[in-house]
């Protein structure tokens, strides 16, 4: 029975904590560099100026490091990072891995405090407060491609009204930035910020594509390609992609509705079904010991 509390209330402390130190990832975001915070007076809180100082100090010390794999995972934080952009794009790779270690101390340090000083206990709330940071990228990318996903239909019926009242593609794409707010208008501003500049537009299209990993947007733009390279007329076909995509959401969110009983079960087997036995069980269990009997 103190085994069930103890794994109840190590669970509920993990939750409160692990949403906490989330939330400061994102106050991190947004605050960005020390020096910004420094200098510049962004900074909102005590304790983030100090953080950004050792990150820095300790990123530096990890740029160093030349190990292949250290190197390649690196690598792929910067490439998580230059994808979500904005408060983001403000680290750079060794900052955020060392953001994960002061994570992996703080864990530690919670659960010595608050949980118990075994090792193993240490040891696993460290490798677990390690990877939150980069958790955290995760479900930001995630976030970001589902909401460029839900925008497309949009994006795609403003450029063919835009198209069919005789504005050329990217006049047309130009205006729809404007109108519709979000993430996909942010990569079609950047798109059109490098065509400015001379740069290939099939080649910062599908650098688009590549940076932001959205299947969707990749038939989008393809699409789009062929319209350029053959000169055909694009409103038709925009209008049926948007169709093509709306659809494509319907069923998603169909699926979505026949896996909830499924998921629905982790917690209900986790949490409640335990809590539901110890309020039962409990007192008859504590009768038994206490007369050794019922």
């Amino acid at each position: 029975m103190y085994l069930i509390l103890f794994c109840i209330f190590f669970a509920v402390s993990l939750f409160f904590f692990t949403n906490f130190f989330l939330k400061s990832v994102d106050r991190a975001a947004a605050e960005g560099k020390v020096y910004n915070a420094l200098e510049k007076n962004q900074s909102k809180s005590f304790l983030m100026p100090f953080i950004f100082r050792r990150a820095d100090n300790l990123g530096k010390l990890f740029s160093k490091i030349n190990n292949k794999k250290f190197r390649e995972y690196a690598g792929k934080i910067d490439n998580d990072l230059r994808t979500l952009e904005g408060n983001y794009d403000k680290f750079n790779s060794y900052q955020y891995i060392s953001l994960q270690f002061f994570a992996a101390a703080a864990g530690m340090l919670f659960c010595a405090l608050f949980i118990s000083v075994d090792i193993f206990f240490l040891f696993f709330a460290g490798l677990l407060f390690f990877f939150l940071p980069l958790i955290k990228i995760k479900e930001e990318i995630k976030k970001r491609r589902e909401t460029i996903f839900k925008q497309l239909p949009d994006m795609a019926d403003l450029l063919s009204i835009m198209l069919e009242s005789g504005a050329d593609f990217f006049g047309a794409a130009d205006k729809a930035t404007v109108i519709l707010k979000g993430p996909l208008s942010d990569e079609f501003k950047s798109v059109l910020s490098k065509i400015s500049f001379g740069y290939d537009k099939k080649k910062a299209l599908n650098e688009m594509v590549q940076k932001t990993g959205v299947e969707q947007l990749g038939f989008f733009v393809r699409t789009i390609n062929m319209s350029l390279d053959s000169g055909a007329g694009m409103a038709g076909t925009l209008k049926r992609i948007a169709a093509q995509i709306r659809n494509e959401r319907a069923s998603l969110a169909e699926k979505k509705a026949q896996e909830a009983p499924v998921k629905m079960l982790i917690p209900l087997v986790l949490f409640i079904f335990p809590t539901i036995f110890i309020v039962i069980f409990g007192p008859i269990v504590i009768n038994f010991i206490k007369t050794g009997g019922f």
